[in-house]
C-alpha cells in the first residue's frame, strides 16, 4: 500500500494538528468527532513470529478475530539441524522449511510476509563470536551465494505475494550485526540492487529496522540516510522498532520527518515491526500502541519476548495453553487467550465504521482510539501506558454525531482485565462494567479514567442516534 510523496505534508499536518504542546492537557485525552480519519484497517495487528510451523496448530480463528493482517519471521531459534547459511546447506534448508510454512500461513489470512532474512543467514543472536558475516574481509562470495539459494526458493514455492524482504534486523546491535557501519552500508547497496533488480516492484524491501528511533542525533539513521540517498536504495517502507519502553510515535515520527527533509528522501508508509516492551504487552498497552498507530496510519508487528520453541507458539504473548507457563516446549493444542488477546478482538471485531482523531494526554500516559460505527454506536479504547491514577477522557464535537450541543450522554463501559497469570492465563472477553450518565454542555463531555492497576484498558460506547 503505498503512498505519494504528499504523505509527507500529510505527516506533518498530523503533527501539528496532534501536537499543540503549549495547550494540551497533561492529564487528559481528547477525542474530536468532526474529524474523519478514514477507514479502520487495524495497523496494529501483525506479530513478530508466534506461529507454530504445523499447519492449523493454532486454530485459525484465533487469527481471524484479531485483523491478523502481518508476519514478520526468518526461522530464528530452530533446533539444530537448522541454525541458517553459516552452518551449511542442510541447516540452512531446515531453516528456510520454517520461514516457507509461516509464509503460506501468514497468506492464508491474506496476511502480508516480512521476511527476515538475516536470520535466514544464522544471525539470530544465538549465533557464536566466530559466526560470519557479510563482506567479511571484503569476501561477498558467500552472500551472493547465499542470495541465490533465497532467491531461488522464493521463485520455487511462489513467495512473492504479500512479501516484503528485510534487509537487515537492528544492524545497531552487535548481538545482530557484529561488524562496522560501513560493511552494513554496503551490504544493503549490494542487496538492495540485487532484489530490485531481480523483483521490481513485485515484492517491497523493508528497513533498516534500527532497535533505535528515528533522530539527526544518532549517527546509524544519519549515515543510513546519506547512503540510501546516494545509492538509490531507498526501501518501499520505512522501519524501525519501539521496544525501549519509552517513546512515543508522534515523536519518533517526527524524527523521521527531520532525517527525509534534511537528506531529501521521499515519503514512505512507517511500519513499526517490532512495539512493546513484554510488561507492555497486557491490555492498558496493547490500547495505548493501538491509538499510537492508529493516529499516524502505522502498521505495527507485536514484539516478541519468547524463545526457542515458544517463539514459533503463543501469537506472540495473546495466546496460552494447558502447562505453557512451565513447559512451552510442547506442540500440544488447547488454545485458550490471555486479556491482552480480548483487546485485539475488540479492536478489530467491534471498531469499524469511521476512524476519528484523537489527541493523547499531555504526558502521553493516556491514549485513545474511536470509531463512529455504521451500527449507532460510537466507540472509544483506552488504554494507560504501565501507571496508575486517575486521568480524564473528553468527547468533543457530539453534535457532529448527530447528539444535541448540551445534555446527558449514557455510556456503556466494558474493562479489558488480565487474569492473576498475566500472560498465560485465560479471559474469555471483556467486563461488562455497566452504563454511566455524564451531563454535559458546549459540545463536550468529558469523564474520569480511573487506571488502579496497570494492566486493564477500557472501552467507552455511546448511541449516536435514539431508534
Amino acid at each position: 500500500m503505498h503512498r505519494s510523496s504528499l504523505l509527507l505534508v500529510a505527516c506533518a499536518a498530523v503533527l501539528t494538528r496532534a501536537n499543540p504542546v503549549g495547550l494540551r492537557d497533561a492529564q487528559t485525552a481528547v477525542v474530536d468527532f468532526s474529524n474523519k480519519t478514514g477507514t479502520p484497517e487495524h495497523f496494529a495487528s501483525g506479530l513478530l513470529y508466534g506461529v507454530p510451523d504445523a499447519k492449523d496448530q493454532i486454530p485459525p480463528s484465533f487469527f481471524k478475530d484479531i485483523g491478523y493482517n502481518y508476519e514478520r519471521a526468518g526461522g530464528a531459534q530452530v533446533p539444530s539441524p537448522g541454525r541458517g547459511w553459516i552452518w551449511g546447506l542442510d541447516e540452512y534448508k531446515n531453516r528456510f522449511s520454517s520461514v516457507l510454512s509461516n509464509y503460506r500461513s501468514a497468506r492464508e489470512f491474506d496476511a502480508n510476509f516480512i521476511f527476515l532474512i538475516h536470520d535466514l543467514w544464522g544471525a539470530d543472536g544465538s549465533q557464536n563470536s566466530s559466526a560470519s558475516y557479510p563482506g567479511d574481509n571484503g569476501d561477498w562470495s558467500s552472500w551472493d551465494t547465499y542470495l541465490d539459494h533465497v532467491v531461488a526458493d522464493m521463485e520455487s514455492n511462489q513467495m512473492i505475494d504479500g512479501m516484503i524482504i528485510d534487509i537487515w534486523n537492528e544492524p545497531d546491535l552487535s548481538i545482530f550485526w557484529n561488524r562496522d557501519q560501513n560493511q552494513y552500508l554496503q551490504m544493503w547497496g549490494r542487496t538492495y540492487h540485487r532484489l530490485r533488480n531481480k523483483f521490481g516492484t513485485s515484492i517491497q524491501l523493508s528497513g533498516p529496522a534500527f532497535s533505535a528511533e528515528p533522530s539527526l542525533s544518532n549517527a546509524w539513521w544519519k549515515n543510513w540516510c546519506s547512503f540510501v540517498s546516494s545509492n538509490s536504495s531507498v526501501p518501499d517502507q520505512y522501519a524501525w522498532h519501539m521496544e525501549g519502553g519509552g517513546g512515543d510515535m508522534l515523536s519518533s515520527q517526527a524524527g523521521l520527518l527531520s532525517l527525509l527533509k534534511t537528506y531529501d528522501l521521499p515519503a514512505r508508509p512507517i511500519n513499526i515491526n517490532e512495539y512493546g516492551i513484554y510488561d507492555e504487552q497486557v491490555p492498558a498497552g496493547s490500547a495505548w500502541w493501538i491509538s499510537q498507530f492508529e493516529r499516524i496510519n502505522a502498521h505495527g508487528l507485536r514484539g516478541n519476548w519468547l524463545s526457542g520453541y515458544a517463539l514459533h507458539d503463543f501469537m506472540a504473548s495473546l495466546l496460552s495453553k494447558p502447562g505453557a507457563e512451565s513447559d512451552y516446549s510442547n506442540t500440544s493444542t488447547g488454545y485458550f487467550p490471555n486479556g491482552d488477546y480480548q483487546v485485539y478482538k475488540y479492536y478489530n471485531l467491534n471498531m469499524t465504521g469511521t476512524r476519528v482523531g484523537t489527541v493523547p494526554s499531555g504526558d502521553m500516559k493516556l491514549d485513545a482510539y474511536a470509531v463512529v460505527g455504521e451500527d449507532g454506536w460510537a466507540r472509544v479504547l483506552v488504554g494507560v501506558r504501565i501507571s496508575t491514577g486517575t486521568w480524564n477522557l473528553r468527547l468533543d464535537s457530539l453534535s457532529s454525531l448527530g447528539l444535541p450541543e448540551e445534555g446527558t450522554l449514557s455510556v456503556h463501559t466494558w474493562g479489558f482485565p488480565v487474569a492473576e497469570n498475566v500472560h498465560y492465563g485465560e479471559v474469555d472477553g471483556p467486563t461488562d462494567l455497566g452504563w454511566n450518565d455524564h451531563d454535559y454542555s458546549e459540545d463536550s463531555v468529558s469523564f474520569p479514567v480511573y487506571q488502579k492497576d496497570k494492566s486493564t484498558a477500557y472501552a467507552f460506547e455511546f448511541r449516536i442516534n435514539n431508534d
